[in-house]
């Protein structure tokens, strides 16, 4: 555990933590602002992720957009928040990654969270009824082997529960979803287990408040665009025998052909190898925003 000036650090603290009912007391007993957004609406997977985490008695809004919950954490009008970051099939969730580079927030647990997707239709409805879906990009790319099988349009959405109060009351209209969403809105799950593989996605709990220990450390960086730059910025970890369990790369919207590249490793920067290496990558690099270490929560 990390000391400061003779005090424990409470985010040390929580992440030492790997039990949902303890980390909600240490969060009901030591937080100050104990609200937490996450991306709605209410729902949502990510909705259901704080639950798991924080409990039903957990103080929790809904925000319209991954850069709502990120921002209003910088500002400190949330206590946590709680977006996505990668799906096992869909691959890393670009608005989060954005949100991270732009606002100074930290990254202080990870939760793996076993997604399963519903056809959802209002009461009376059947598969034969459905005309058009409605769900967010990743779902509908997660249950694409399904949906090819019906003769339907497909649209697009902001989240999953968006996609849920649009088919409410239309007969024809059907929804890719979670069956707890499907019940918060009264309707039915006509199907489950409608994902192509097994599906898991990522949520990251955020706050202004780095952590330095658990099981990974995440790290937004860019290297100049010259031959070997990324090669260099990777060798230390790779020396110091430090796995990357996740390196993502996107375009550079202020540099024209330069990348960004967020970088999760499998150490805690309370390790010296781990601390020497992100050492090393910040003498090669254009730049590196630190996101901190965390532990990974599992929910299967």
């Amino acid at each position: 555990m990390v000391r400061y000036g003779g005090n424990v650090r409470v985010v040390d603290l929580m992440q030492l933590i790997h039990e949902p009912l303890l980390l909600r007391l240490i969060n009901d007993v030591l937080v100050s602002n104990d609200r937490i957004a996450y991306l709605g609406p209410e729902g949502s997977y990510s909705h259901e992720a704080a639950l798991q985490l924080f409990g039903k008695d957990a103080i929790l809004t809904s925000l319209k957009s991954i850069g709502d919950v990120v921002k209003g954490v910088y500002r400190g009008d949330y206590g946590f928040g709680v977006i996505p970051i990668e799906n096992n099939q869909a691959g890393v969730v670009g608005e989060s990654m954005e949100a991270l580079l732009r606002w100074n927030v930290y990254v202080n647990y990870a939760i793996d969270y076993r997604v399963s997707l519903c056809l959802v239709v209002n009461d009376g409805s059947d598969i034969n009824d459905i005309k058009e879906i409605y769900s967010h990009p990743h779902a509908i790319n997660e249950a694409l082997n399904f949906i090819s099988k019906l003769n339907v349009s497909v649209n697009y959405t902001q989240s999953t529960s968006e996609a849920l109060r649009i088919i409410k009351g239309f007969r024809h209209r059907a929804a890719v979803a979670s069956r707890m969403g499907a019940e918060l809105h009264g309707l039915k799950s006509l199907i489950c287990g409608i994902e192509d593989n097994l599906n898991y996605t990522r949520f990251l709990v955020i706050s202004r408040h780095m952590g330095r220990v658990g099981d990974r450390t995440m790290a937004i960086f860019s290297v100049p665009n010259r031959p070997g730059s990324l090669f260099n910025a990777l060798k230390p970890f790779a020396d110091l025998s430090i796995n990357l369990s996740m390196i993502y790369s996107r375009p550079n919207r202020g540099s024209p052909w330069s990348y960004d590249f967020l970088l999760e490793t499998e150490c805690q920067l309370s390790d010296v190898n781990c601390s020497r290496a992100f050492d090393e990558l910040s003498r090669v690099a254009v730049y590196v925003k630190m996101l901190g270490s965390y532990p990974v929560v599992r929910f299967y």
